[in-house]
C-alpha cells in the first residue's frame, strides 16, 4: 500500500512537470519587452520544451515558465504554427506590442502556416 501511493505520488508529481503543454517567453532585460506564450500541439514534450521553448537570440536573455494553457490577454494568436521543414504544430500567443500584429500576422498566415486569430 506505501509504495502504491508512493508511486502515485510520484507519478502525479512528474506527469505535472512532463505534460506541461505552454511556455511563458519574457524577455528579462533591459532592451525592448517581448513576452509570448507557445501551446503545444502536437509536438513530443522533451522537443517542445528543450527546443521550441529555449528562445535564441543574440544578445537577448529570457525567463520561461512553464504551464498548462497560455494565459489570457493576448492581441493575437497564431493557431496552427509550424517551423519551416518540421510538421508540427503549436498556437503562438503575443501579448508584448499590438502594433507588431500586421507583420505578425503576415508572417504567421505567409510562413508559419497557421491562422491568425485577434482574441
Amino acid at each position: 500500500m506505501k509504495f502504491t501511493l508512493f508511486s502515485s505520488a510520484m507519478l502525479a508529481l512528474f506527469s505535472s512537470q512532463v505534460m506541461a503543454t505552454a511556455c511563458v517567453i519574457s524577455s528579462n532585460d533591459d532592451q525592448l519587452p517581448i513576452r509570448m506564450c507557445q501551446q503545444n500541439i502536437n509536438i513530443p514534450p522533451s522537443l517542445f520544451t528543450d527546443s521550441f521553448c529555449q528562445p535564441q537570440i543574440p544578445d537577448r536573455s529570457f525567463d520561461v515558465a512553464f504551464t498548462d494553457e497560455c494565459p489570457e490577454g493576448a492581441y493575437g494568436v497564431c493557431h496552427g504554427a509550424k517551423t519551416p521543414g518540421v510538421a508540427y504544430e503549436q498556437a503562438i500567443h503575443y501579448y508584448s506590442d499590438a502594433d507588431d500584429a500586421p507583420i505578425l500576422k503576415a508572417y504567421c498566415e505567409n510562413i508559419s502556416e497557421g491562422r491568425w486569430d485577434t482574441p
